[in-house]
């Protein structure tokens, strides 16, 4: 059996020559833009990142049997298509949720320091899922008073729309929709920025959720964004009005990097039916080697920012884009994310 690996998806390699009964199986790692119609045709299992558009020109007439992304997100899986030709696909939500709870705790972490946000500020979450309910509890442990918002949820402790827009600042963690009783995108409209004038907007989710443009005419709204519109070449105006800019990078940690690829792991030996003693053992083997790293423990806010500086990471990025020519953005963008600080999470 062959399966096709993207050479980005953190520590695959290294895991799974480590595991028992993976000896009859071809791995093949390819770069991303080495993954093609062409160099997958033979192959049974394909796995991927966000940046992999999966879909009939990919797929059609290849013996793909099974797709993987390890990610949280799958907006760029094309499920209908892959429903209809019997094809299994997963991905692995929630597999960066403490990364991303980090990224905006370390936000917030900045923005005290700076004067920005004190300890009688709130905060509004706008999605209540992994993410927004894990920020939830990580900002009651910090004593800080917040409030969520979740539409398709029916929850004792959520707020209506309107007392989100009433707080200091407000985080999303929405998935990219554009149909359904609430769709997401351009989510954050003209209307909606100026419900929140003064206030401030940490973005984490997708770039189309929000509208750049609006943001930048109605200037008056601080802006913290992980995520853009026309992604990896976001333009250079938004990048420089945001108060914190960085690259898609939120839930690049360790933790959330390897939690990603042991769930693609752990469902190719679903697939391939190994024994429950097998699995058993590299459960154990996973655990033992490359999960013996414990997650520190934290009840300070400040903690954040020295395990993380978010500031840094913006300043590097904008000085980054800032000496890049309009043709070079693409490659500034994906080479500042594969090269991203390495970090672990704590909670």
């Amino acid at each position: 059996m062959k399966v096709i690996i993207d050479k980005d998806i953190k520590y695959f390699e290294d895991i799974i020559i480590a595991l028992e009964g993976m000896d009859n199986i071809n791995f093949v790692y390819l770069h991303q833009d080495e993954i093609n119609n062409k160099t997958i045709e033979d192959a049974e299992v394909l796995f991927v990142r966000s940046g992999t558009k999966v879909d009939k020109s990919l797929l059609k007439n290849t013996q793909i049997k099974i797709v993987g992304s390890a990610t949280a997100g799958h907006d760029h899986i094309d499920s209908n298509f892959l429903i209809k030709k019997n094809i299994e696909w997963f991905h692995a939500p929630g597999c960066n949720a403490l990364s991303v709870i980090n990224y905006v705790l370390s936000s917030i972490s900045y923005l005290k320091k700076a004067g920005l946000f004190s300890k009688n500020d709130n905060v509004g979450i706008v999605g209540c899922g992994n993410i927004g309910f894990g920020l939830k509890k990580a900002l009651d442990k910090l004593s800080i008073r917040n409030f969520s918002y979740d539409p398709y949820l029916d929850l004792d402790f959520l707020s209506d729309l309107n007392q989100i827009k009433n707080t200091s600042l407000l985080s999303l963690h929405v998935p990219y929709t554009k149909t359904g009783k609430f769709p997401t995108h351009n989510m954050i409209n003209s209307k909606f920025i100026k419900d929140i004038e003064n206030k401030i907007l940490i973005n984490t989710s997708r770039g189309g959720i929000v509208s750049e443009q609006e943001i930048i005419k109605n200037n008056k709204l601080r802006y913290i964004s992980d995520v853009w519109e026309n992604e990896p070449a976001p333009k250079k105006d938004i990048i420089n009005y945001s108060l914190i800019s960085t690259p898609h990078i939120a839930g690049h940690s360790y933790n959330g990097k390897i939690n990603g690829t042991i769930f693609l792991i752990k469902e190719l030996q679903r697939y391939i039916k190994l024994s429950t003693e097998i699995q058993k053992n590299n459960r154990d083997t996973i655990s033992n080697t490359f999960l013996n790293t414990k997650i520190s423990k934290t009840s300070k806010l400040e903690d954040y920012l020295e395990a993380y500086n978010i500031k840094d990471e913006s300043d590097n990025f904008k000085f980054s884009y800032k000496h890049s020519s309009d043709n070079e953005f693409s490659n500034t963008f994906n080479k500042l994310r594969k090269s991203h600080l390495y970090r672990k999470d704590i909670y």
